[in-house]
């Protein structure tokens, strides 16, 4: 079953493989212009939304039917190319606009003989491109 998708991967759940995000977290704001007065409080003037901006991690294991370097390496490419897309989780983008991968960092979690990777953990922080 997919779960949603992001840079051409779909995340899904089935009974051949477990690929999916978690602890997703993200804000939202907005930008503000601050004027000084003279002898009074100064005034705030909005400028418009900041960029939405998301955190989340994706758990790569070769029992759970993904092979964790060669996904690793694929988001280190779109990260460094600049590549954006839209970001959809349960059928639904998170935003009208695409998003770019500003980092990935990764946690290797297990390395068996002759340095196969065989799970992994990568942190993904993804801001709105527009």
């Amino acid at each position: 079953m997919a779960v949603g998708s992001f840079m051409g991967k779909t995340f899904k759940v089935n009974d051949k493989k477990i690929f999916t995000p978690s602890n997703l977290s993200g804000s939202a704001g907005a930008d503000y212009a601050i004027h000084e007065r003279a002898g009074k409080r100064a005034r705030s003037q909005y400028l418009g939304p900041k960029l939405r901006n998301y955190t989340f991690d994706i758990v790569l294991r070769a029992q759970d039917g993904v092979n964790p370097l060669k996904i690793k390496n694929y988001f280190r490419k779109k990260c460094e190319k600049g590549k954006a897309d839209h970001f959809i989780i349960g059928g639904r983008p998170l935003s009208s606009h695409k998003f770019k991968i500003l980092e990935v960092s990764e946690e290797w979690n297990s390395v068996i003989l002759g340095g196969a990777l065989i799970e992994c953990t990568i942190t993904l922080k993804i801001e709105e491109y527009l």
